[in-house]
């Protein structure tokens, strides 16, 4: 199975602003630097659920997924769909265990969980009466995210470049046509091996264009004292 995916999130642009004050700052050289910046994270990602232009970072709460194709699959599940206006809901929630900077490796680390991620498309067969609904629960996470670093009016800015996830869901729940029965009786093997490595690339691409945005507009100086 083959999932392909457009998502809907702003373009970055460099224009430097200050970091605003409903975002938690910490200092570089701090002695509990990791733990500051744990609950500056933390605090970021409940934000998550508004829009906030200054800082190039929309509402995911749902995030809009433009298109979809889910491509044939093998018996006893043959799926062939393509979906529109999708959404994915769940990033907001994320309960931050690792959130690490490696300024001289230029390196972010993250882990942590999701309680619930949600993905909901219309239904064409039923004219988007109807919901197809893939619902993780549990969703460990951890990520290794690379950057480089931009000069500009004497300021650092940063840009992800690549980066490398992994997911696991403790269960996954899917309400899809006629298939429900067989693929939550396997539900697992079906996630790993026909799903899995395309949803970590929507999530993959969509933490890195995040990020990409906020930094994109604030940069190293203004994020940390």
């Amino acid at each position: 199975m083959r999932v392909t995916v457009v998502v809907c999130l702003l373009v970055a642009s460099c224009a430097g602003v200050a970091l605003p004050p409903n975002f938690q700052k910490c200092n570089r050289n701090q002695p509990d630097l990791k733990e500051c910046l744990l609950k500056a994270a933390q605090n970021g990602i409940s934000q998550l659920t508004r829009a906030d232009d200054e800082v190039n970072i929309p509402n995911v709460h749902p995030l809009n997924v433009s298109e979809l194709f889910i491509g044939a699959g093998v018996d006893p599940v043959a799926v062939d769909k393509e979906f529109k206006g999708c959404k994915l809901d769940g990033f907001h929630n994320m309960n931050v265990d690792k959130f690490e900077f490696d300024f001289e490796g230029k390196t972010l680390t993250i882990a942590g969980t999701f309680p619930e991620q949600t993905l909901e498309c219309p239904d064409e067969f039923t004219n988007g009466t109807e919901l197809v609904t893939i619902v993780l629960k549990n969703v460990t996470f951890s990520g290794l995210f690379n950057y480089e670093e931009t000069m500009k009016d004497g300021k650092t800015f940063i840009n992800f470049v690549s980066s490398k996830i992994n997911i696991d869901p403790e269960l996954a729940v899917f309400h899809f046509d006629f298939f429900d029965e067989v693929i939550n009786d396997n539900w697992k093997e079906f996630f790993n091996e026909e799903m899995k490595d395309d949803y970590v690339d929507v999530v993959n691409r969509t933490l890195v264009q995040l990020f990409n945005n906020f930094f994109s507009k604030v940069s190293l100086e203004e994020a940390f004292d």
